[in-house]
């Protein structure tokens, strides 16, 4: 999977999360029921703790995490289902992630397959560029060649000439 990939998997996952958070604040039934199973304070006999009831030690620690378990424990055949609409769900998602979609590229930067298809055509007319440098330097290379041994060959001529006039 690509980094992109990764990427648009966690925003859904983000999103789907933010989605159930606002569907379950603003279905009071479901909410009723979960505050039904989730404790009130964080220890289920905090109460005689708080009111320093010195009868603590009579108290099966196995006991705490049965009832603090069943508390705890939410069955999903409780929680009301009719009124969750699993299109609504979806427009609802898509609705999300049109609307902040394009925030969360500019903030965090993210590449679009638009932005990837100028890299692709950027990258293409570099490389035909480079390519023809490289031939150009080739060329270049050959012909300073040519320039180089024209050059020595004249100025041998030359030292065969001042050595001529020398003697």
């Amino acid at each position: 999977m690509d980094a992109i990939e990764a990427v648009a998997v966690i925003i859904l996952i983000i999103a789907i999360i933010v989605l159930v958070y606002y569907y379950l604040l603003n279905s009071p039934k479901t909410m009723e029921k979960v505050k039904n199973y989730v404790p009130t304070s964080a220890d289920a006999h905090m109460d005689k703790v708080l009111s320093k009831d010195n009868e603590y030690k009579g108290l099966d620690k196995d006991k705490e995490k049965d009832s603090m378990g069943k508390r705890i424990k939410v069955k999903l055949g409780d929680i009301d289902m009719s009124g969750i609409n699993t299109d609504v769900f979806s427009s609802k998602l898509d609705a999300f992630l049109d609307e902040k979609s394009d925030e969360l590229i500019k903030e965090w930067s993210l590449a679009t397959t638009d932005d990837l298809g100028a890299l692709e055509d950027k990258f293409t007319k570099t490389a035909s560029s480079v390519d023809a440098l490289e031939k150009d330097y080739l060329e270049f290379k050959k012909s300073s060649e040519e320039f180089q041994k024209t050059t020595e060959d004249k100025l041998k001529d030359i030292d065969k000439r001042i050595e001529a006039l020398e003697k």
